[in-house]
């Protein structure tokens, strides 16, 4: 079945149309039907969509602006013409050379444009921190503190909790309006995180791999720099300003698509946590730099801070030769453990073997996943602590002190468990 080519015509008035030919001339549009001629300025023009297989031409009614009048025709090069003329008598010179553009380059464009927008957005993002008051930070530590003694094993031990506050005041600036509360976490997680307002967790995996009272001074002045900067606040700030901007930018785009509407939130959340990653690199160059003027001002030395990113680096070189690849499952490294006790006494006693279960049994710090290339912060380090007048101060720690002090725990049971409901 042929479908009907006719152009039509519909004055506003009546629902049947007057079929005829529309023409587009230089000085207007023509409608030729069956009951006379009609023409149009292209000022006159309202809107001009495709539908389907036809165009629909919308026109402003001088006598009746609530109906206007629409012609509906299927001449592609009747479109173009319309564009072409209607361009032309705007005499825009900047809307006509888009126009003119290579669609690659408008798309190049928007994207360059939506970046900076985005850019833009984001800068003034990173100091909307300003108008957030400091007691908003201190009461999210006391809430985060709360929680995480209701709900973890804390270590309890007077000379551990003891040596720890005492290095904790010690990096204490004089002008810092954060109170630290260092809490030590019985699990064998090799962690240690800040959040907003004074509370830093130390995992006591990390706290018994470190060889030095300095080398926790150093981990700590990271940790209380990151505090000190406001970093958690200033990224609370910018992830909800992202999500945001995200939603609204790609829900509206995505309005009407079904399966990609449906969508929204994992394009949001990737988004946001891809973008996130950058800031967390800044954050990280800012805390090692904040660090070591933490070390400096409490005349204590950053060759801790320099020994602990040397572990990690050699921990980086292990994971690259391939020791521990692709994360092997709990059970692969009970048989891997038990092939190795079955090997003989010289396997067992070799620094090679003590070297790679280290290595299995090292985890990466959360507040290294997102962290700059270690080397650089290495060198960074170093060209730091050799500058002149740097502090070589200790903390009073032997280190047959430190190993006793830092195996030490006496944990408590958490008082409340975390029930998930699956």
């Amino acid at each position: 079945m042929e479908t009907d080519q006719t152009d039509k015509f519909y004055d506003g008035k009546s629902a049947i149309p007057v079929s005829g030919e529309l023409r587009a001339e230089q000085d207007g549009l023509y409608f030729q039907g069956e009951k006379g001629s009609f023409r149009f300025a292209y000022s006159d023009i309202l809107n001009l969509d495709e539908v389907g297989k036809e165009y629909r031409l919308e026109l402003n009614n001088p006598q009746n602006k609530f109906a206007g009048y629409m012609i509906v025709f299927h001449s592609k090069e009747t479109q173009g013409l319309i564009q072409k003329y209607q361009r032309s008598q705007k005499k825009n010179p900047i809307l006509d050379l888009w126009y003119d553009t290579n669609f690659a380059i408008k798309l190049g464009f928007l994207l360059l444009t939506a970046g900076l927008v985005f850019f833009a957005y984001n800068r003034s993002l990173s100091y909307a921190y300003f108008f957030v008051p400091l007691s908003y930070d201190k009461q999210q530590s006391k809430i985060m503190s709360t929680w995480v003694r209701d709900y973890f094993p804390e270590c309890t031990d007077p000379s551990l909790k003891s040596a720890v506050r005492k290095i904790g005041l010690k990096l204490k600036d004089k002008d810092d309006p954060f109170e630290y509360d260092i809490i030590v976490i019985d699990d064998e997680v090799f962690n240690a995180f800040a959040m907003p307002g004074g509370t830093i967790v130390v995992f006591t995996d990390l706290l018994q791999k470190t060889d030095s009272a300095e080398e926790l001074a150093g981990i700590l002045a990271h940790e209380m720099a990151h505090i000190h900067r406001r970093h958690g606040v200033r990224r609370q700030i910018q992830s909800a300003g992202n999500v945001l901007l995200l939603s609204l930018g790609i829900g509206s785009g995505f309005e009407g698509v079904d399966m990609l509407e449906n969508m929204d939130s994992v394009y949001e959340v990737l988004s946001v946590t891809l973008y996130d990653q950058k800031f967390s690199r800044e954050y990280e160059t800012e805390a090692d730099e904040i660090a070591l003027e933490k070390l400096k001002k409490a005349n204590v030395t950053g060759s801790g801070f320099l020994t602990f990113f040397e572990r990690f680096k050699a921990y980086e070189t292990s994971e690259k030769d391939g020791s521990d690849e692709n994360n092997s499952s709990e059970e692969s490294e009970k048989d891997k453990v038990s092939n190795s006790e079955n090997s003989g006494e010289a396997s067992k006693g070799s620094e090679s073997d003590a070297s790679e279960e280290e290595s299995k049994s090292f985890r990466v710090p959360d507040f290294l996943s997102s962290h700059p290339a270690t080397d650089d912060r290495i060198q960074y380090v170093k060209d730091t602590i050799s500058k002149p007048g740097y502090p070589r101060g200790k903390l009073g720690f032997s280190k047959a002190e430190w190993n006793k002090i830092k195996n030490r725990c006496s944990s408590v049971p958490p008082k409340k468990k975390i029930e998930l409901d699956l």
